[in-house]
């Protein structure tokens, strides 16, 4: 089989980037003379059995790159010398089309099931679609609506590579759905890291992780705390043939993920509590809530081991404050227990989904608001596409963004921000509320108080604030070595 697909085609087909003058630029059909020529090479150096697609967007989504007629008369014309096409969305030319190279969180899933639609219609050769379909419903009803031949769903099988195999059994309800973060796959791939998931670490560390390793010696453990990390150590180590307990101390189970499903275009972050919740359940952990663990708790039931998984609080650094000015954090306002001002400062110190999120939300809420990150660029630890998507919807609402911005301190109605790199004052007047988005402190008061009373392994935010991604590996990573 060969898939051809690459930025040298496209660009002879668009007549914006074509400037040749050597016989393949003019009309559609000089257009299409390199790839006809490439075909119909391909076709000779192999036979009538040898299958030969093509790979191209749909619709490159830039105002200077193939628009869907174009990639659409292409396709039909160039129909008899292939034996399928696979459609996707975007170019590598321009930021805004590269977000749809592998779509993030914000956009819808299954979003190229439309144009999927025409290009069947027209064409007499199966088709192909890529473009966020990460679960096996999704993909089943373009099937059933004769909109494609073929889904393809790359993402959906890093987080869960036996979702094929549960979908023929009939366990729909136990395939880890893609959440589409794009932290640990594309996320790693740009940074020249292995490709992995946040929701699956194994993925990528199969040697280590890959096949499930029973425990010789089953202990009874107890887990301190429902976030992702609690809760993946609490999966892996039922699975392994321990006796697992998880205590939360609120009603719900999720830790930050309850917080960051908040925030404007993530409520698919919920996902992952979802989804490990799952795991626990099929691996048979027993499951508290409103529940603390303290020193009591433990010597009553008496566990071998305590898996600390407190999680983490809102960090406040010291600044210099005087006056009346309103001060909250980013979980105030995520859980509705402030109500900010008219002119609001998001001051951002990790310049991750935070500090932008709750800028959105707010200006949503019909707040002014201003964005300042102690960064180069707004959303600077994201994944590129995500960060990019992000950007837009930030320029699109009118959201001012101040890089390179240190809190130093507020009074009344003005908050002191210094230039991280000049160490000059940056002043804003006016403002009513500010917002921090300072990080987070650990949660470890548990460990220092069962101390000299039984064995405890701290995991996550307690051990120190990070990601999803990091919690749900330590979370592997004290399970397997119980």
């Amino acid at each position: 089989v060969v898939a051809s697909h690459g930025y040298l085609p496209a660009q002879f087909l668009n007549p914006r980037v074509n400037l040749r003058s050597d016989g393949y630029n003019g009309d559609l059909d000089q257009r299409l003379r390199f790839l006809r020529e490439v075909l119909a090479a391909v076709r000779a150096a192999t036979d009538e059995q040898f299958i030969i697609g093509l790979r191209i967007s749909a619709d490159e989504r830039d105002s200077q790159g193939l628009s869907e007629d174009e990639s659409l008369a292409a396709a039909v014309a160039l129909q008899g010398q292939l034996d399928y096409l696979h459609i996707v969305a975007g170019t590598s030319a321009s930021l805004g089309g590269a977000v749809h190279i592998v779509p993030p969180m914000a956009i819808e899933p299954a979003y190229l099931a439309r144009e999927a639609g025409t290009f069947k219609q027209q064409l007499a050769i199966p088709l192909f679609v890529t473009g966020r379909i990460n679960q096996p419903q999704e993909a089943e009803l373009i099937l059933a609506r004769g909109q494609a031949d073929v889904c393809g769903m790359t993402r959906a099988l890093i987080c869960d590579p036996s979702m094929p195999g549960k979908t023929e059994r009939g366990q729909v309800e136990d395939v880890r759905a893609c959440i589409a973060c794009n932290q640990a796959c594309i996320g790693h791939f740009h940074r020249g890291l292995p490709i992995s998931c946040i929701q699956r670490p194994e993925t990528g560390r199969e040697l280590q992780y890959g096949h499930l390793t029973p425990t010789s010696s089953p202990k009874r453990i107890m887990v301190a705390g429902g976030g992702p990390a609690g809760m993946k150590a609490a999966a892996v180590a039922a699975a392994r043939g321990h006796q697992v307990t998880l205590y939360e101390a609120g009603p719900q189970l999720g830790g930050q993920v309850l917080l960051a499903q908040l925030l404007p275009r993530r409520s698919e972050f919920g996902g992952a509590s979802t989804n490990l919740q799952r795991e626990m359940a099929l691996a048979g952990v027993e499951v508290v809530r409103n529940t603390r663990v303290d020193r009591a708790l433990v010597e009553r039931e008496r566990p071998d081991l305590v898996i600390a998984a407190t999680g983490a609080t809102p960090y406040w650094p010291a600044f210099e404050r005087t006056g009346e000015l309103q001060v909250v954090d980013a979980w105030q306002v995520l859980r509705n227990e402030v109500k900010p001002g008219r002119s609001v400062l998001v001051i951002d110190w990790r310049c991750d989904w935070i500090g932008p999120g709750i800028a959105e939300r707010l200006v949503r809420e019909g707040h002014q608001v201003q964005l300042a990150v102690n960064g180069t660029h707004c959303g600077e630890s994201l994944p590129l596409y995500v960060r990019d998507q992000l950007a837009g919807e930030l320029h699109r609402l009118g959201i001012p963004v101040t890089p390179y911005a240190r809190l130093y301190g507020s009074d009344d109605n003005t908050v002191y921000l210094q230039h991280t790199a000049s160490g000059d004052p940056m002043i804003f007047e006016g403002i009513d509320t500010l917002v921090l988005c300072m990080g987070h402190l650990p949660q470890d008061h548990l460990a220092t108080e069962l101390a000299g009373v039984v064995d405890v392994r701290r995991i996550g935010d307690c051990l120190a604030p990070r990601t999803a991604e990091e919690a749900i590996h330590d979370g592997l990573m004290v399970a397997w070595a119980l």
